[in-house]
């Protein structure tokens, strides 16, 4: 079932990234009123599909083999009939043109491709441990709940630390040497998470992990690797792989802790990386040797000073330092209600919330140029969970419908700042605006750990009263805004 979901999350994957990559193509052939009912049954039974098997794998999960043998019967129909009738309807139908030699070519999308599967591999090994973090780092000798907030947060702090030294490093040394290195670093910090009995242990695994800070050189190879017009598709599919990690690692995360523990979730981090480098060593090529821009001084002094670009990093480091405390408060109030072994209860119905009303959320405003109007939503929505978890007290049921609609605000909202800072950078200054960009979101995670840990023994609730307080200045910086600039249409490839 673990490996079903896997190859699930690879089709989403792959699917996002056709669709990133060649956009929507609008149907005007024959028969049109058929190809919508068609269309119609396919996007209600799809929107179906995730519920039913996320019904089954719970029945698996608990050995109710019998109901989940019941609800099969209609699930492979509902599934077959979703995946095959369409397809074998539309086999054949004429395709509008306008697409031809747009975009990725074979060559970059295959690059991009396998630079973001290391990528994904990568944030998976922080999305698996999140949710069950903070819970057993309480149980280890000398912890305290502000180490156990430290522990969920630490890799930020180094992240924060190593991000751009590990960018420069890859200007002189090349960009393999210095992923590899970066990921034999994260792996080595799993292995001493993994058998650490201590929390300072732990402390140390989780900065050796974040010490391997490779990610704004993965984002700097795949620029190396594509043309300039088609680099905004290129970090979209990029910024797929993360969220798909994100789903995949929050929903078998729980699953892998209740059923071989914590430790289990390091060691398959650290082998993660270890095919993460054989793939980059064996199947992407070396990038080309180009000269890089000349950036001076004043030039990163505009981009600090850059009214929309400091917005965009405080939007991000608020909305980070605000995940990150929520997972190190809220799964010990849902043990008043959930065992251990039972939280992925309430974390797979809340990825399926969540990614269901993300999707065409944000498909919609990107194609009626509404990113800010869907931000203030986003905003309004994570604002709305943390009321209703600071208003539900000893409550668990109301704290986990808080946190559905904190994590639903949440995924409106992290797709849409990557993108708006590449719109809003100059070209020849983009690297070094998406470098201070991801610095403010580790810095935010380490931010958030130590006021997650503070409160997680200072009065839970509380946590979440603060954070509605930081809402205001999250909005404001949000009204500070201007409209995103339109992305530049990518060029046809030369005949």
């Amino acid at each position: 079932m673990l490996g079903a979901l896997a190859c699930s999350a690879v089709f989403l994957a792959s699917y996002l990234a056709y669709h990133a990559q060649v956009g929507s193509v609008r149907y005007e052939g024959p028969g049109r009123p058929a190809y919508l009912a068609l269309l119609l049954s396919h996007t209600l039974l799809a929107a179906a599909v995730p519920f039913i098997a996320g019904r089954m794998f719970w029945l698996a999960f608990k050995g109710r083999f019998e109901e989940h043998r019941r609800l099969g019967r209609w699930g492979l129909p509902v599934w077959l009939h979703r995946s095959g009738r369409l397809c074998r309807a539309l086999r054949g139908l004429p395709v509008s043109a306008g697409i031809k030699g747009v975009g990725l070519t074979p060559t970059e999308l295959k690059n991009v491709a396998g630079l973001s599967g290391i990528f994904m591999l990568r944030m998976l090994g922080l999305f698996l441990v999140l949710p069950v973090l903070s819970v057993h780092a309480l149980t280890l000798e000398g912890a305290s709940p502000f180490l156990a907030g430290l522990a969920v947060g630490f890799y930020g702090l180094s992240q924060t630390l190593f991000t751009v030294p590990m960018g420069m490093l890859s200007d002189r040394l090349g960009r393999k040497k210095v992923i590899v290195a970066g990921l034999l670093l994260y792996a080595l910090g799993s292995v001493v998470a993994a058998t650490s009995s201590g929390i300072g242990q732990l402390l140390l695994g989780r900065f050796m992990q974040g010490a391997g800070a490779i990610s704004s050189v993965v984002i700097a190879m795949a620029a190396d690797l594509t043309r300039e017009e088609v680099r905004g598709r290129a970090m979209a599919v990029m910024g797929i792989s993360i969220g798909v990690s994100f789903t995949l690692g929050f929903a078998i995360g729980p699953v892998m802790a209740a059923r071989w523990g914590v430790p289990s979730l390091f060691w398959a981090t650290a082998t993660l990386d270890l095919v993460a480098i054989a793939y980059l060593l064996t199947a992407v090529p070396n990038p080309p040797s180009e000269k890089p821009f000349d950036v001076s001084a004043a030039q990163v002094k505009d981009i600090l000073r850059d009214p929309n670009l400091v917005s965009l990093n405080v939007l991000m480091f608020l909305l980070h330092a605000g995940l990150t405390a929520v997972w190190v408060v809220t799964p010990k109030l849902l043990l008043a209600r959930w065992d251990r072994a039972d939280m992925w209860h309430v974390y797979l119905p809340m990825i399926f919330i969540a990614g269901f009303v993300m999707l065409p959320a944000v498909g919609f405003a990107e194609a009626k140029k509404k990113l800010k109007a869907l931000l203030y939503v986003g905003i309004g929505t994570s604002a709305a969970g943390w009321l209703l978890m600071g208003l539900s007290g000893d409550d668990a049921k109301a704290t986990a419908v808080g946190l559905v609609v904190f994590f639903t605000g949440f995924n409106l909202i992290e797709p849409l700042l990557p993108s708006m800072v590449t719109r809003f950078a100059p070209k020849e200054m983009r690297g070094t605006a998406v470098g201070v960009f991801n610095t403010s979101q580790f810095l935010g995670s380490f931010c958030g750990g130590a006021m997650g840990g503070y409160f997680l023994g200072h009065g839970k609730h509380g946590l979440y009263w603060t954070l509605l307080v930081l809402a205001v200045p999250w909005a404001a910086a949000a009204l500070r805004l201007a409209t995103p600039p339109d992305r530049q249409a990518p060029t046809a490839l030369p005949a």
